[in-house]
């Protein structure tokens, strides 16, 4: 039969600070997947820019239950040439004031999509078209520019929080 070793294990501050130290790295979570992130964020823009096709189609259809539907509860609305809309009556107003507008044609098209590294907040700008008849029946036409910011609602589902837009064109001549 054999004897045991009369080694000692080492002991002692710096082992044991070692020992210390290997032991907090092993219990770290793994850094996440970079490829999984990028992949996540993507499906986020997606989703996104499918919501705005959607609001577009919704748009054309001159609902305001489901315009209204594509905003936040605490959603704000700076639409132009008129105050700032910022409770749920201010916006419904402002839209089915656009809606209601005699012969609307709106359209708009995303030109840039971006969601945050945190996954909670996007944004997309573009550029809108619009054709409406003034007081006495002719088409005015008017193209410009949009901002949408969504964020990512507890039950996952993504909204818009600030919704934006004005016109390219030069305001009318003083008269």
């Amino acid at each position: 039969m054999r004897k045991p070793s009369k080694t000692a294990l080492p002991t002692g501050p710096l082992f044991l600070s070692m020992t210390l130290l290997f032991t907090i790295a092993g219990c770290q979570p793994a850094a996440p997947d970079a490829s999984a992130i990028a992949k996540a964020r993507a499906e986020d823009e997606a989703t996104i820019r499918q919501l705005d096709a959607d609001w577009v189609k919704t748009a054309a259809a001159k609902n305001i239950d489901s315009w209204d539907a594509f905003y936040a509860n605490n959603a704000v609305l700076l639409p132009p040439n008129q105050p700032i809309a910022n409770d749920s009556a201010a916006i419904r107003r402002s839209i089915a004031g656009l809606l209601a507008l005699p012969g609307l044609s709106l359209t708009w098209h995303p030109t840039r999509v971006e969601v945050a590294k945190s996954s909670d907040l996007g944004y997309l700008y573009g550029t809108y078209q619009m054709s409406m008849n003034d007081d006495k029946g002719q088409p005015v036409h008017d193209i410009g520019k949009i901002l949408e910011i969504w964020k990512r609602q507890p039950d996952g589902k993504w909204k818009c929080i600030v919704d934006t837009w004005n016109s390219d064109l030069p305001l009318p001549a003083a008269r």
